[in-house]
């Protein structure tokens, strides 16, 4: 009775074998939702899609999401455990990570003191650099994608979620492919806002994003401003590491999410 309630309000329909709870995040692609998995009674989170999403695609995204990830283990990546279609909407059963996601971390203009910085971004370049050694890429890492378990800043509670925009890095060969307007405009890289080719180089971009972020409580511009304005005690190094990320011309970026990492680490001890 509990269940059909949820259904009549508007909720995710019933799936077998599983206890929707409350949702606890919303996107373009659909609503994630706390659940618990009966047989076993453990908890899990089941990304559901939106209804008039799985009417006018049905579907797609998830399956390559699912497709992509399934198969992949990593300390820093949210594991998808399951996929399927009920009612006509497809759903992913996905590891349940309880805390908050970076962004509810966030305060705009406040900057965030160089080390729990610096670990957070690191961790964020491990779940990168195993996506691209895969040939995967993520085309949406932004604070929303970052979860923290127990809302602890250590190498082993931050986790990459959301793969609903990830690509095989042979498929891409443009941003076209791609459900772009589900992508955040102010963390993708140029190339991906404008149709461009797409590599590795395209996720080292929205992570210098997230680290500038990170280090200056706000977005970078188009023209580059020291991130020693906000914080002075930071070092020189970092600015020409950052900078670097941030080109606008993927030529000019380091050549991978690892060399950015190196730079970074090197930058700030």
């Amino acid at each position: 009775m509990q269940a059909d309630l949820r259904v009549q309000a508007g909720s995710p329909p019933c799936l077998p074998g599983y206890d929707l709870l409350e949702k606890i995040g919303e996107g373009g692609m659909g609503q994630v939702y706390r659940a618990i998995r009966l047989e076993t009674g453990e908890a899990v989170a089941i990304k559901v899609l939106h209804r008039v999403r799985a009417a006018a695609s049905p579907g797609s995204s998830f399956r390559r999401e699912s497709r992509l990830m399934s198969s992949l283990q990593h300390p820093n990546i949210v594991s998808i455990l399951a996929a399927g279609e009920q009612d006509g909407r497809g759903y992913l059963v996905m590891e349940y990570v309880p805390g908050p996601n970076l962004r509810t971390l966030m305060q705009p203009g406040v900057p965030w003191l160089p080390d729990p910085a610096r670990v957070v971004l690191e961790a964020a370049a491990e779940a990168l650099m195993a996506l691209h050694r895969q040939g995967i890429l993520h085309l949406d890492l932004k604070p929303e994608n970052v979860l923290l378990r127990g809302g602890r800043v250590s190498a082993s509670t931050v986790k990459l979620t959301d793969f609903g925009l990830a690509i095989r890095q042979s498929e891409a060969q443009t941003s076209a492919e791609l459900d772009a307007v589900q992508s955040s405009m102010l963390y993708s890289a140029p190339e991906q806002r404008h149709g461009l080719p797409l590599d590795e180089r395209s996720d080292l971009f929205s992570l210098a994003t997230l680290a500038y972020e990170l280090f200056t409580g706000r977005l970078p511009g188009r023209v580059y401003v020291s991130v020693r304005r906000s914080q002075a005690s930071l070092p020189a190094a970092l600015d020409d590491v950052l900078a670097r990320g941030l080109a606008r011309d993927p030529y000019f970026r380091p050549p991978s999410v690892s060399a950015f990492s190196c730079q970074l680490r090197a930058a700030l001890t």
